[in-house]
C-alpha cells in the first residue's frame, strides 16, 4: 500500500480545501448520510490525502481503514470495458463488430443489430435493469435470458442505461473469444489487474480469501424513492462472492481504484508497463451519446424539481462534458475530465487538464441520485484545491 508521497503545498494544492474536504465527510457520517470512507487525492500521481474515516462496519464497531476491501458495484463496469479494451487492442474484435457475430443467438427480435460500442455505452437497446434473479445464477445463464429479449430502445434523446444486461453480454463476448478458455474472473485478472498492478481487486472472492477478511458489507442508509431497489441493492455483495456480475459485482482498495485511475490518466502505462492503447482510451474518454440526457436520473431529477442532464457516456466511461448540470465529476472540473461510478457513490475521477485524480469509496450507502449530488460537492472541493 503505497503511503502519501507529497504535502498539498508540493503539488500547489490549497490544503485548506482538503480539510473541508474530510470535514464534509464527517459531517455526512454524523448526519446518518453514510456510514465511512476510503478516500485518495492525487496530483501528477503523487498522493497528497490517503484517509480512512467512520467505520466499514457501523452495525459491528468495526473503524474504516485505508486498506478495506469494498464492493465497488458499477465501479466494475469500468474494469470489464478496460478489460474487452485489450481484446479490441489485439484485433480480435472491434467497437463496430455486432454481437450477434459472437454471440449468434443474441441476434433475434430486433437485437440483431446492436454493436460493441453500443453495449460500451448503455445505447444497445437492453432493459435498464433485471432483478437478482436473472443473474445469480452466473454469467452465461443470465446472458442466455438477455437473449431472447426483444430490443427496447431507449425513448428518443434518452440513453437508457443498461445496470446489467449489456457488461454481462460483454463478458461472455470475452469468453466466446479467449482461446485459452479462461472463466472471467480470471480473465480480468490476467488482462487487466495483474497488469496494472491491482492486486487487491477482484471479479468474485473465489479463492481470494485474503480479501474476504477485510471485506466491508453493503448496507443502506436510504429509503427514499429511486431508480433501483435498496434491499436488492444490499444483496450483491452476498451474492457476488460467488457469482461473476460483470456490472457491479468487483470487490477493491481505494489504492487500487487509484493505480486504474492513473492508468488511464497516463495514456495506458503505468510502472513502465503498457497495459492499454493510448487510442482505445481516447475513444473511451470521448462522449459516444452525443446529446442523450441520463435516462436513469431522469425521474430523480423531476422529483429534486432539477432539470434531466445529459448522460455524456464514452466506452463505460463517464465523461464530464460542457454545461452546468448535476454530476459526480463537480462542476468545477474540466469538460476532459472523466470518471467511473458506482452505486452510493463508488467513484474514482481524474482531471487530466489538471493531473488530478480523486478516489471516493463508500460504506454506508444515500440512494443514487443523492450519493449523486454528494459526490458533486466533494468532487468540487477537491478541484477548487488546485492553485495552478
Amino acid at each position: 500500500m503505497k503511503k502519501i508521497d507529497a504535502s498539498p503545498a508540493d503539488v500547489s494544492m490549497d490544503e485548506s480545501k482538503l480539510i473541508l474536504l474530510r470535514k464534509s465527510i464527517e459531517k455526512d457520517i454524523e448526519n446518518g448520510i453514510s456510514d465511512g470512507s476510503v478516500v485518495l487525492v492525487a496530483r501528477g500521481g503523487r498522493i497528497v490525502l490517503h484517509e480512512a474515516i467512520g467505520y466499514s462496519d457501523k452495525r459491528n464497531g468495526r473503524k474504516a481503514q485505508i486498506d478495506d476491501v469494498l464492493p465497488i458495484m458499477s465501479l466494475t463496469k469500468q474494469l470489464t470495458a478496460a478489460t474487452l479494451f485489450r481484446f479490441v487492442d489485439r484485433g480480435q474484435v472491434a467497437l463496430t463488430t455486432r454481437i450477434a457475430e459472437i454471440i449468434p443467438e443474441f441476434g433475434q427480435k430486433g437485437k440483431e443489430r446492436v454493436t460493441i460500442r453500443e453495449a460500451l455505452s448503455h445505447q444497445a437497446g437492453l432493459p435498464m435493469q433485471h432483478p437478482l434473479e436473472d443473474w445469480r445464477d452466473g454469467n452465461e445463464a443470465y446472458v442466455a435470458k438477455i437473449c431472447q429479449l426483444p430490443l427496447e430502445p431507449a425513448p428518443d434523446g434518452v440513453a437508457n442505461y443498461h445496470a446489467g444486461a449489456a457488461h454481462a453480454v460483454l463478458g461472455e463476448v470475452m469468453r466466446r473469444l479467449d482461446e485459452k478458455k479462461r472463466p472471467l474472473h480470471q480473465i480480468m485478472a490476467d488482462e487487466l489487474l495483474q497488469p496494472t498492478g491491482m492486486s487487491d481487486t477482484a471479479l468474485s472472492l473465489k479463492g481470494r480469501a485474503d480479501l474476504v477478511k477485510r471485506l466491508a458489507p453493503i448496507t443502506m442508509r436510504d429509503d427514499s424513492p429511486d431508480a433501483l431497489p435498496p434491499r436488492d441493492i444490499e444483496q450483491i455483495a452476498e451474492i457476488c462472492a460467488d457469482v461473476e456480475f460483470l456490472a457491479g459485482g468487483a470487490f477493491s482498495t481505494a489504492y487500487d481504484q487509484f493505480r486504474f485511475a492513473e492508468m488511464l490518466r497516463l495514456g495506458g502505462t503505468l510502472d513502465g508497463v503498457r497495459v492499454l492503447s493510448p487510442a482505445i482510451i481516447r475513444a473511451a474518454t470521448t462522449i459516444q451519446t452525443g446529446n442523450k440526457l441520463h435516462g436513469l436520473f431522469m425521474g430523480a431529477a423531476e422529483r429534486d424539481h432539477t432539470d434531466a442532464f445529459p448522460a455524456n457516456i464514452g466506452l463505460s466511461i463517464y465523461v464530464r462534458g460542457e454545461g452546468i448540470f448535476v454530476t459526480n465529476m463537480g462542476t468545477l472540473s474540466s469538460p476532459r475530465t472523466f470518471a467511473g461510478s458506482g452505486f452510493g457513490g463508488q467513484l474514482f475521477c481524474v482531471d487530466p487538464e489538471r493531473d488530478i485524480t480523486f478516489v471516493h469509496l463508500v460504506c454506508g450507502y444515500p440512494q443514487l441520485y443523492n450519493a449523486r449530488k454528494r459526490s458533486q460537492r466533494l468532487s468540487d472541493l477537491v478541484m477548487s484545491s488546485v492553485l495552478d
